[in-house]
C-alpha cells in the first residue's frame, strides 16, 4: 500500500492479518470473512516488508529463501521477479550470490526493501 502518514495503512494490513478483530464490522475477502479464514494459511498469503526492512549478512538468494529452505532457485528468481529485483540482482558480479554485507549494507534502500 501507498499513502499518506496516518491514513490507515498499517492498520488495514494489521485487520487482515488478524491481529486484531475489528470492533464493528466485518473485513472480507473475496466474500469470506477473515474470522471464517485458517490463520495459519491466511498469513503465509501475505507478504509485508517494513519500511527499514531487516536483511542477514548473507547471499541475496539465502535472503530470498530465509524461512523456507525447500525453494528452488527457480522459485527464488520468480520472487525476486515479482519484486521487481531480478533485473538489479542479475546486473550484480555474483548475482543471487552477491553478499549483501551486514543489514543489507551493501544495497540502497529500495533494493531492500525488493529483496526483503
Amino acid at each position: 500500500f501507498v499513502g499518506a502518514s496516518g491514513c490507515g495503512k498499517s492498520t488495514i494490513i494489521q485487520l487482515l492479518q488478524r491481529f486484531y478483530d475489528p470492533e464493528e464490522g466485518q473485513l472480507s475477502v473475496d466474500d469470506v470473512d477473515v474470522k471464517e479464514m485458517n490463520l495459519t494459511w491466511l498469513r503465509q498469503q501475505i507478504g509485508v516488508v517494513s519500511q527499514e526492512p531487516v536483511l542477514f549478512g548473507t547471499t541475496i538468494a539465502e535472503n530470498i529463501r530465509y524461512g523456507r529452505i525447500d525453494v528452488t532457485q527457480g522459485e527464488i528468481e520468480q520472487a525476486a521477479k515479482e519484486a521487481n529485483a531480478h533485473t538489479f540482482i542479475k546486473e550484480l558480479p555474483q548475482g543471487y550470490e552477491t553478499l549483501v554485507g551486514d543489514r543489507g549494507a551493501q544495497l540502497s534502500g529500495g533494493q531492500k526493501q525488493r529483496i526483503a
